[in-house]
């Protein structure tokens, strides 16, 4: 979300005049029908309420600009809020965003009523106060970069756009917040608008959905216990030999080293296989936060198909995977796209074990859908999808399992979603049903 520089006018130019535009004097209160809509459609809309607002927010700055009288005083217009006779003052006030606009110093010079409810302050104690109060690291995000130009008084460049940050109230709790900056033109001093939008409830729900995907993996690798344990047992147990080996040739005179060599060569491998097995359990076992970054989605599936390969013998089902050669990596967190990829193979395990098919065969590809995005299919050789729960695998609590819970699809959907993707599922031309979905090959804005 980026505030853009939207109807700009120069203080420079004596000629403006210093009323608002006529296209600005009618002000109306935020639509609270925002709410209802989807939540690419809410930030068109956001996106293009602020680059109205910044607009005037400009214009208005700008204005205040001009009644400057030194370099380092700071104009009186500057230390409160527009009159109350400003067509300005009511569309400030009435931005359900706290708006605080700062000084190439970091002190707010200009803060709306938001502001004063959000952080708790009082807007004497706001104006003149310094940013850095509010939202700590701003300055050094923002205002370390904002230039101006002394000549004509614009601002040259600023770090702007948007990020996540925690601010403080006064009270000194902290709360998570979105934050734009954007900088502003005035009269001989650079400024810079910051909006910030409290995300509490945006983090507190992410936070859930987090624990619950977190719950749904480790009961997941419960019911996996006893294959991960003889998944874990093999290396050991060649271990085990290799050691009781390698001590009976030690016994030996003269003792035949190139065989000691060649079985602490078989033991360091074997201590490999079991550390791989560890470490896949110990990361679908991990809770913390998101770590979005670029993945071999080759080596996502892989992990899986490695940590299933007991499952999937014990049950007598065949993997095949078919991944596209130099398939664009992918933007995401790792744990959770393989509890996606998890979810779907388990799934096609489940459907053709309960039914009893006899050729049990999962094919799962990755391939590149378009430009800027791939995609996953896992295919297998189960009795298909009824029509009337097509629409309703995704939902959360339905199930057609009996002691299923019904949530390990809608996590699937929500991490999928999280990333940028969408996930769907099909039944196929011949036997069987395949689950798709999408991932981004670039971060999400």
């Amino acid at each position: 979300m980026t505030v853009v520089h939207a109807g700009v006018v120069s203080s420079s130019d004596s000629s403006v005049s210093t009323a608002p535009p006529p296209a600005f004097t009618e002000t109306q209160r935020f639509d609270p029908p925002l709410r209802k809509t989807q939540q690419g459609g809410r930030r068109k809309r956001i996106r293009a309420y602020l680059m109205l607002s910044a607009a005037r927010l400009m214009q208005y700055t700008a204005r205040l600009g001009t009644q400057r009288d030194g370099e380092d005083a700071r104009p009186e217009s500057l230390k409160s809020l527009p009159h109350d006779d400003d067509p300005f003052s009511d569309t400030l006030e009435l931005l359900p965003f706290a708006i605080l606009v700062t000084n190439r110093h970091g002190e707010i010079v200009l803060a709306n009523a938001a502001s004063e409810k959000l952080f708790g302050y009082s807007r004497d104690e706001l104006i003149g106060a310094s940013a850095e109060a509010l939202v700590p690291g701003l300055r050094d995000g923002a205002h370390t970069a904002l230039q101006i130009d002394t000549a004509s008084g614009h601002a040259l460049s600023a770090a702007h756009g948007s990020r996540d940050v925690f601010a403080r109230r006064k009270e000194g709790t902290e709360f998570p917040a979105e934050i734009t900056t954007n900088p502003l033109t005035s009269h001989r001093e650079a400024l810079m608008l910051t909006v910030v939008i409290d995300r509490t409830e945006r983090y507190e729900l992410q936070r859930n959905r987090q624990d619950l995907a977190h719950l749904t993996r480790v009961s997941t690798l419960g019911e996996l216990a006893g294959s991960l344990a003889h998944e874990l047992n093999q290396p050991l147990t060649a271990m085990l030999s290799n050691a009781q080996a390698a001590q009976r040739f030690m016994a030996m005179d003269p003792i035949d080293l190139d065989e000691v060599r060649e079985i602490l060569h078989d033991l360091v491998a074997d201590n490999r296989r079991a550390s791989e097995v560890i470490r896949r359990i110990r990361a679908l076992l991990k809770k913390g936060e998101l770590e979005a970054a670029p993945l071999s989605l080759a080596d996502v599936i892989g992990d899986v198909v490695l940590l299933l390969h007991s499952d999937a013998i014990v049950r007598g089902v065949r993997v095949f995977m078919n991944i596209e050669p130099a398939l664009p990596p992918v933007h995401g967190d790792r744990v959770q796209l393989q509890q996606v990829v998890l979810n779907l193979l388990l799934n096609a395990f489940d459907a053709m074990e309960s039914h009893g098919v006899p050729d049990r065969e999962v094919v799962i590809e990755a391939s590149v859908k378009d430009e800027g995005s791939v995609r996953v299919a896992v295919r297998d050789r189960g009795p298909g999808l009824a029509d009337d729960i097509v629409e309703k695998l995704f939902t959360p609590f339905f199930t057609s399992k009996r002691d299923g819970l019904g949530l390990g699809l809608s996590i699937s959907r929500s991490i999928v979603e999280m990333h940028g993707g969408r996930i769907w599922a099909e039944n196929n031309a011949d036997v069987g049903a395949t689950f798709h979905f999408t991932l981004r090959t670039e971060p999400l804005c």
